[in-house]
């Protein structure tokens, strides 16, 4: 098992100039050698650090041929220890996707964003099946390896998706559930028709197939400069391979089922007019989900989670004191 974890020191690049200088510079943190924690929750982890794009982060085999690269983070007082939340990106993004959210996390949380496999740094492996179901156990092999038992989750898209997989097959292991813009099923209703996308994808490539899309993706809110590095930078830069592979993954999903099984509290956000599903198709699966509460808030995105990062986090936050 490769247990690669190098030690790093780094500045995390901020969304927010109100909490500059909060979160510099973080003390690394490492586990004494030969000295076991209390427990699963207090982890024998590595170096916490803000990891850029193109920096070495983490990794673990979890599996044979599946490796799963990490930034993991707290900014807290060096000797205490955040609770764990686990931060899922969506198809053709990386941990990056999370970065303003960090900020805002960082002083009470552990923070955890892994690469999903065939993402960022994490290589596809092998005739992977790409689906909510192989991704989430996956996750839970890292999250054991790591020797983390409970944990806050959090996902988008359709890392939001393989969340409420995940919580639904392991429910005694999620404390708090959070989604932001996740369809439920292949074909949630809306204008921006999951199905098409793998074809898209080999017609037009990643990089025009991410353009093209953009701006149902990102919304009206969204500047240029955002649109652009979204997709230059992030998503025209992921591996074809792994986006048709979960995106036909995604286009046969259906996750409703399942979600009588998740025992977690779990809050469900969406826009008003949200190009992936209408508000009455994401009510309809969150009311499936015994503790959950929908969140509508003001907009043209389904992808909620980056355009508008404070508001999303606050309110994830919010959710979590009150439960």
């Amino acid at each position: 098992m490769n247990t690669q974890q190098p030690l790093r020191r780094g500045l995390l690049a901020l969304g927010s100039s109100t909490i500059a200088g909060l979160v510099a510079a973080p003390r690394p943190l490492q586990a004494a050698a030969g000295q076991p924690h209390a427990g699963m929750q207090r982890s024998a982890r590595a170096t916490r650090v803000a990891a850029g794009q193109d920096a070495d982060m983490a990794r673990h085999e979890v599996r044979p041929g599946v490796v799963i690269a990490y930034a993991d983070q707290w900014f807290g007082a060096p000797w205490q220890d955040g609770e764990p939340i686990l931060l899922l990106h969506g198809v053709a993004e990386s941990h990056v996707a999370w970065q303003q959210w960090v900020p805002f996390l960082s002083g009470r949380f552990r923070v955890l964003r892994p690469d999903l496999p065939g993402f960022g740094q994490s290589p596809l492996p092998l005739s992977y099946a790409c689906t909510t179901q192989v991704v989430a156990s996956d996750l839970i092999r890292l999250l054991d390896t790591l020797r983390i038992e409970h944990f806050h989750l959090v996902g988008a898209k359709i890392g939001g998706s393989t969340a409420l997989q995940l919580a639904a097959d392991y429910p005694d292991r999620v404390k708090t559930l959070a989604v932001f813009g996740t369809p439920a099923k292949g074909a949630p209703g809306g204008k921006a028709d999951l199905t098409s996308f793998p074809a898209w994808i080999r017609r037009d490539g990643v990089r025009g197939w991410a353009a093209a899309t953009m701006a149902s993706r990102l919304g009206s809110d969204a500047s240029p400069e955002m649109m652009k590095w979204w997709t230059d930078e992030l998503m025209g830069k992921a591996s074809p391979e792994a986006c048709i592979g979960y995106s036909g993954a995604a286009g046969i999903m259906d996750l409703e089922p399942l979600l009588g099984r998740i025992t977690a509290p779990t809050l469900v956000v969406t826009t008003e007019t949200s190009p992936l599903q209408p508000v009455s198709a994401a009510r309809a699966y969150q009311e499936k989900i015994p503790k959950s509460k929908l969140l509508v808030l003001p907009g043209n995105s389904y992808h909620i989670a980056a355009v508008q990062p404070e508001e999303c986090a606050k309110q994830t936050l919010q959710f979590i004191a009150s439960t």
